[in-house]
């Protein structure tokens, strides 16, 4: 005992140190394993949880494209649904299109969603027309998020050019 004690007096700096260093290196290791390794066997993680519950149906698919298509502004669309909740919809429309018209088309097709699907996919929008000599064309794309107010963010890539002053 009197060793114990004795060797307690002259290290007890060194002992306290070390058993603050312990707890450190055990508490950054759990952070670095949890942060790192996670538990989710998914390499999406959580995002697709309940994906099962809200499926994108092949009959909705092709509901949704013959009714874009019956518009006599619309050349042709395609529908893609991806792995990751996100569905991307992409609208080919005629030449003579304005892309005002196009964007107002573009919101309207949000209606051909059932609720429970707009609630839980992200929708991608990617419009376009050629140019001809009368139009200039665009491409333009679109986005619907889950979280957001309900509309299309556009992020317009369009090159304008301006007209020189005289």
């Amino acid at each position: 005992m009197k060793r114990i004690k004795k060797f307690w007096d002259e290290n007890s700096i060194l002992l306290v140190l070390f058993a603050i260093l312990t707890a450190c290196v055990i508490a950054i290791s759990v952070v670095v394993l949890t942060y790192f390794v996670g538990d989710s066997s998914s390499k999406y993680g959580e995002r697709l949880e309940g994906i099962e519950n809200h499926p994108f149906s092949k009959e909705l698919k092709n509901d949704i494209i013959e009714k874009l298509e019956e518009d006599e502004l619309v050349e042709n669309v395609s529908i893609r649904v991806s792995d990751t909740k996100t569905i991307y919809l992409i609208i080919n429309f005629v030449t003579k299109t304005s892309l005002v018209e196009a964007q107002s088309k573009s919101l309207a097709s949000l209606d051909y969603f059932e609720e429970d699907i707009l609630k839980f996919y992200d929708i991608e929008f990617l419009i376009k027309a050629d140019s001809t000599e009368e139009t200039d064309g665009f491409q333009i794309m679109g986005s619907h998020n889950v979280n957001g107010t309900g509309g299309i963010v556009w992020n317009n890539n369009t090159v304008i050019e301006e007209a020189e002053e005289e």
